[in-house]
């Protein structure tokens, strides 16, 4: 990328000037109904992500400290949107929404903060380095350090997309997410065998979500693609909310699973250590 063309994106991304912003928030004073409602509206999903289980209209109700007939029509706009699911009794938030935070995500700066730790991986370890995000069915390259070493047969860059379930960064993004979530993911979009390695069985699917989580990475074994394994770990946001993932890839070949975690995987955490202290204060 030319000079020229880095100082054509950096003056894209600046920031408004104060009197810009102060210009636009004067002007959504003139639709303060469209506003306020706009504003329930996203406390109705914050309800769900202060439990992470089904609600009921009451409990939500009492959640948002909305009156019910309010949160019906709420909740009502939501189901159009297939951002939410009813069984009739309770309320659940579905894959779709999570299209909100993928929003922000792609259109947001992080990655950028986050761009010299990857490097550090991919400089260590000679293998490709990427940062993920989750945007149902799929995970969503957003960042990338690429090494010279050809990793696979499908390229792979900034914007690709990669089944969830069969990509490291992907799975373990899933094992972060409310099990409704996934049980709703995995409903629209069941398990399907890459290779012969693939994990079809939907009990073995969960445990390896529940491992993940609980050890704090993945990894997936020629899953996706015979002679490829991916490692990955969570990148946290300064509420130690998980928001990504960061991974390192490489053919067999060149690692076996054991060397992925003993020798990969202290370098990968290490960057991502690195990589949430960036976020934090970002």
């Amino acid at each position: 990328m030319t000079q020229e063309q880095n100082k054509t994106i950096a003056a894209a991304r600046r920031p408004r000037s104060k009197k810009k912003r102060d210009e636009i928030l004067a002007r959504t004073e003139d639709d303060q109904v469209g506003v306020q409602a706009f504003e329930r509206g996203l406390d109705v999903i914050r309800a769900f992500a202060s439990e992470q289980r089904p609600l009921t209209l009451s409990e939500i109700a009492e959640i948002t400290k909305q009156p019910r007939a309010s949160t019906r029509r709420l909740l009502g706009s939501l189901l159009r949107l297939k951002y939410a699911a009813t069984d009739g009794q309770t309320f659940r938030l579905m894959p779709p929404v999570m299209e909100l935070g993928y929003a922000y995500l792609s259109s947001s700066q992080f990655w950028d903060r986050v761009q010299p730790y990857m490097q550090e991986v991919m400089s260590e370890l000679n293998e490709s380095s990427s940062v993920g995000v989750l945007d149902l069915p799929d995970v969503v390259y957003v960042a990338r350090a690429q090494a010279r070493r050809i990793v696979q047969n499908m390229a792979i860059g900034v914007g690709s997309r990669v089944p969830a379930a069969v990509s490291a960064m992907g799975r373990l993004l899933l094992a972060y997410e409310p099990r409704h979530v996934v049980e709703a993911y995995l409903r629209e979009r069941p398990l399907q065998a890459f290779t012969e390695k693939t994990i079809v069985d939907r009990d073995a699917f969960y445990a390896a979500l529940d491992k993940g989580r609980e050890q704090g990475w993945i990894l997936v074994d020629e899953e996706l693609e015979i002679g490829l394994r991916s490692l990955a770990v969570p990148l946290r946001d300064r509420s130690g909310k998980v928001i990504a993932a960061m991974n390192v890839g490489a053919v067999s070949a060149r690692a076996s699973a054991d060397q992925m975690i003993s020798k990969f995987l202290p370098v990968l955490r290490e960057a991502a250590n690195k990589a949430n202290h960036a976020l934090s204060f970002g």
